[in-house]
């Protein structure tokens, strides 16, 4: 058991202290962003006002229990950190267990002395441990930085709940993996899981009541949610640790029925029968685009919902909105710091805007993952073995993700003036909107040029370089303008090299010069990868 423990830190030295790292520091780090955003009681009451009778507010980031900085931080924190800790928890777990399968490298491990129960019983050993390492860093982190708001049991709580929460995942994880023999349908399915959750929750605090008490009281389908349970024990407002022992029970019992699974299948298999495919393909799919296609559009279509999702809240929040930003300086300062100078709409809607592009970046560099995954796999080989050129796969794979990409923004600004033209009384061009949106399209090409030029040279760590730098652009687009960074060091975020439209007017410059940084990037990777081998792994 040491033994596989050891082989999973060893595989995971890097990965695993990156996400404890990010996930626990960028939470603590939104702390002093938050008391300067909200600094001045007068702002949180604001807020507590607005938000709490918000049904966008209720089912986004759940109520807000009080007019206290605490409240502000609980829906600002909690459930959002919770949903990047479930992810870290799943994959972790299908990473060594299914992946190990499907690779046959389990069965390589079953030659030696070990039971077919230990490799699962090793992984969740280590996510156990690494959600309770990392309740530790928040919760120490809290009683370090906000004394003078809440007490160290509110912090303590609070990592707790997290900590319990991710391993709650992790535990359904186990059992998902036992079900299904590919590991992308494993993934998708438990990411389906993640998002039901969370909706459930939303629907529960939508449908709930205010008790006796003078807090919401979510509808019963809360109860079902690991995140409600998480949202229970109001850690930095109201402290209840009851919450936890159902998270705690759940946990050991789903753990328990993925270990009877696990007893009752085949190696590499699972236990529900994989759906055959077609004899043949289709015309289509026997085509280059064909394929490509039909390896990004489950990527594209999830971040396309997901992004009109949010384009679609938005919309929901925008009329709300007014209220705030006419009342509190402070937030009516990082509203324009991140969309611009001007009126509320355009200033607002522009900070939106700026946030969506994100979400489309983080499609294309999911989506341009894939030309790693498929040379690392082994499928390249044997697809260059054909007709299909090495430029021509290369191409068709970025070219389908820019042109997604393009198509994300046009409907994003697209849907936004739809929004507001049917939710405030104030109109707005649609055409304004949509070509705002289509601005930003030179990043995401500045994007992909970058992917393609660390492929063609080291191919190993472009993923890691690209998602730095992308954390990068995050960093200075929603926290560095609060925390008055200095302009030379804000100017490595490639997005404040463009004006922030619709606030402000749409420059062509900026827009050549990037698309034409991107161009130059995009002919020296495709030189790299025309020259090199492949490598698998």
């Amino acid at each position: 058991m040491w033994t596989l423990i050891k082989l999973i830190l060893r595989r995971d030295r890097v990965k695993l202290p990156v996400w404890i790292g990010v996930i626990s520091l960028s939470l603590l780090s939104m702390i002093p962003v938050l008391q300067k955003t909200y600094g001045d009681q007068s702002s949180i009451d604001v807020l507590y006002q607005t938000f709490s009778v918000n049904p966008a507010g209720l089912f986004l980031t759940g109520p807000v229990d009080a007019p206290t900085f605490g409240a502000l931080v609980t829906i600002e924190t909690l459930l959002w950190w919770g949903l990047a800790i479930a992810f870290m928890s799943t994959l972790l777990i299908v990473r060594h267990t299914r992946h190990n399968e499907e690779t046959g490298a389990q069965e390589l491990l079953l030659s030696g002395q070990i039971r077919r129960s230990s490799s699962l019983a090793a992984a969740l050993i280590v996510a156990v441990a690494a959600n309770i390492v990392m309740g530790l860093v928040i919760g120490g982190g809290l009683v370090l930085i906000a004394g003078e708001y809440w007490s160290p049991e509110h912090s303590w709580l609070f990592g707790a709940a997290l900590a319990l929460f991710g391993i709650v995942w992790s535990a359904i994880a186990a059992a998902v993996a036992q079900l299904f023999e590919n590991t992308r349908l494993v993934n998708g399915v438990l990411a389906g899981l993640i998002g039901i959750a969370f909706v459930a929750r939303g629907i529960g605090d939508f449908m709930g009541k205010v008790g006796s008490d003078g807090l919401l009281q979510p509808a019963w389908i809360s109860s079902l949610s690991p995140f409600g349970w998480l949202q229970a024990t109001r850690p930095l407002t109201f402290p209840d640790w009851s919450p936890l022992t159902t998270s705690l029970a759940v946990a050991l019992a789903v753990s328990a029925v993925a270990f009877l699974l696990l007893a009752r299948r085949d190696v590499g298999m699972g236990l529900v029968p994989a759906r055959k495919g077609r004899t043949r393909a289709s015309k289509f799919r026997r085509t280059g685009l064909g394929l490509t296609w039909h390896l990004q559009r489950n990527i594209a279509f999830g971040w396309l919902v997901g992004v009109l999702a949010m384009v679609g809240t938005i919309g929901i929040m925008t009329p709300e909105m007014t209220n705030i930003y006419d009342s509190s300086d402070s937030i009516k300062m990082l509203v324009e710091s991140l969309g611009g100078q001007g009126a509320l709409i355009p200033a607002f809607l522009s900070a939106m805007l700026a946030i969506i592009i994100l979400m489309v970046v983080a499609y294309a560099l999911q989506g341009l993952g894939k030309l790693r995954d498929e040379e690392s796999s082994g499928h390249l080989e044997s697809l260059l073995a054909t007709k299909l050129s090495r430029r021509r796969w290369a191409m068709l794979h970025i070219g389908t993700v820019v042109v997604t990409s393009v198509i994300m923004l046009a409907l994003t600004g697209c849907v936004m003036a739809l929004g507001v033209n049917l939710l405030t009384d104030i109109e707005v061009s649609v055409a304004e909107y949509t070509l705002a949106g289509l601005s930003y399209g030179p990043i995401v090409l500045l994007f992909a040029g970058l992917y393609l030029l660390l492929f063609g040279i080291v191919p190993r760590v472009a993923g890691l370089v690209t998602w730095a730098y992308f954390g990068v652009v995050v960093f200075m687009t929603w926290l560095a303008p609060v925390m008055d960074i200095d302009k030379s060091i804000m100017n490595i975020s490639i997005l404040e090299h463009l004006p922030a439209s619709p606030a402000e007017d749409i420059k062509l410059a900026p827009m050549l010069w990037i698309t034409g940084i991107a161009l130059l990037l995009v002919v020296i990777g495709f030189t790299a990868w025309s020259r090199r081998n492949l490598i698998e792994r």
